[in-house]
């Protein structure tokens, strides 16, 4: 009856679906070993064998319970939405002349926009990728609209960009700008938009040069100082590189274009190849080190090695791209030497050939230089300024400035009670800081 109840409990459990087969195949393997126990003399041998069997079921139990299986398609979606857009507003500042050489280059520069020769900028996060030890950066992303905004005359122009970023990029500390047009162009600002940090600000105010002068992609950095001890690792070898490219190493001829600040001796102050008496010392060196100028790298003169060979009107002299006169100051510079050469020579050329020659005898004829100019009553400033082919506005040209004592009241200047008075007679702020006593 018991080998009986064995069997139909085999088949039983055989028929369940909770148990798995490999489990099915050992119970029918350890039911028969018990049948075949009964029939042993020594029963010692079976006492041996059922530790084995015990692991081995644990374990073949084990084998298929555990298996390894993919990820769901919820995380997968996760993993993928890591990134995100970030937006870019440049600021550029257009010229307000323009001549014909260049508004032919600009034309050029809008059409090859369509075969990628374009601005493209990429941003530098302040943080170290583990893997590769560099500096995260985004993927390049060119400026919209540059051929649609080519011909637009406003002072200053406004493009953007997009980035896409990952989540652990950081917080982004340099951007780096390459010029892919024919000609340079002036960048003011950029503000990146889209961080959880908020608007990122790059201060740039620099003329950014084509790619064929200068291969190199120009670094901007935040309006964020950092201490050298304490600048994010990110940013070290861009800081370094950085300043290596604005020391320059000592080589070569300087272009107008470069950017580079290292110095040399005042050995260009005489020209020593018109003769001996336009030749000049030289200034500066290991004992008195200052004076220093801007290196220009130029070929020394025929007849002194040491001395510069110098440049000469109307060639241009070295000045690092970013301390040439922007063209609103060349204008009123050249205003001012204009109304400086004016205010000097027609009055000498009045004072020889007008007959009518005298000294000031009143303050009024000294206020008369403010408010009506030099030979305005003679009637002979327009014809004069006419001549001038420079000049094209000749309102005021002919007046001298007016000094602020004098703007708000003429004889103001006179009365003791309002500037001279109290300048004279002002006593000091603190007693103990002047040891005179009042």
């Amino acid at each position: 009856m018991a080998l009986v109840k064995e069997i139909v409990g085999c088949s039983a459990m055989e028929r369940s679906s909770f148990v798995s087969p490999s489990s099915r195949v050992l119970l029918n393997h350890t039911s028969l070993r018990r049948r075949n126990s009964s029939f042993l003399v020594n029963p010692m041998k079976q006492k041996k064998v059922v530790p084995r069997k015990v692991v081995r079921t644990v374990a073949a139990i084990s084998e298929d319970l555990v298996r390894s299986t993919g990820a769901t398609p919820v995380e997968k979606e996760k993993q993928k939405a890591v990134e995100f857009k970030v937006r870019a507003s440049v600021t550029v500042r257009n010229k307000n002349k323009v001549d014909f050489k260049e508004t032919l280059m600009n034309q050029f520069d809008a059409l090859t926009e369509k075969i990628g020769w374009n601005v493209v900028l990429a941003l530098v996060s302040t943080e170290v990728d583990p893997k590769t030890k560099a500096p995260k950066k985004t993927k390049e992303a060119a400026l919209k609209d540059w051929s649609k905004k080519a011909n637009v005359k406003a002072e200053r122009v406004h493009y953007t960009a997009e980035f896409i970023v990952d989540s652990d990029f950081g917080v982004p500390g340099a951007i780096l700008v390459t010029n892919k047009h024919q000609r340079e162009f002036f960048l003011e600002s950029i503000t990146v938009e889209g961080f959880a940090c908020g608007n990122v600000h790059f201060p740039c105010n620099s003329s950014v040069q084509s790619a064929k002068d200068h291969p190199g992609k120009r670094i901007f950095f935040t309006n964020q100082p950092y201490l050298p001890n304490k600048t994010p690792s990110g940013l070290r070898a861009l800081r370094e590189k950085e300043l290596k490219n604005l020391r320059g190493d000592g080589k070569g001829v300087r272009k107008l274009s470069d950017r580079i600040y290292d110095f040399d001796l005042y050995n260009d102050l005489g020209n020593p190849d018109k003769g001996i008496d336009f030749a000049r010392p030289i200034l500066g060196g290991e004992k008195i080190p200052f004076p220093r100028r801007c290196r220009t790298g130029r070929l020394p003169s025929d007849t002194d090695m040491r001395a510069e060979s110098r440049v000469e009107k109307p060639l241009p002299i070295y000045v690092p791209r970013d301390e040439q006169f922007e063209e609103c100051k060349m204008n009123t510079f050249s205003t001012g030497r204009l109304r400086a050469v004016l205010h000097n020579l027609i009055p000498l050329l009045k004072a020889t050939i007008s007959p009518y020659n005298r000294d000031f005898k009143t303050f009024t004829d000294i206020d008369s230089l403010y408010k009506e100019g030099i030979l305005l009553k003679l009637g002979l400033q327009d014809e004069i300024l006419k001549k001038l082919t420079l000049i094209e506005s000749s309102e005021g040209l002919l007046k001298y400035e007016t000094p602020t004592i004098v703007s708000s009241k003429s004889y103001s200047f006179l009365c003791p009670t309002t500037h001279l008075f109290p300048i004279l007679c002002q006593p000091p702020t603190h007693p103990k800081n002047n040891p005179i006593s009042y």
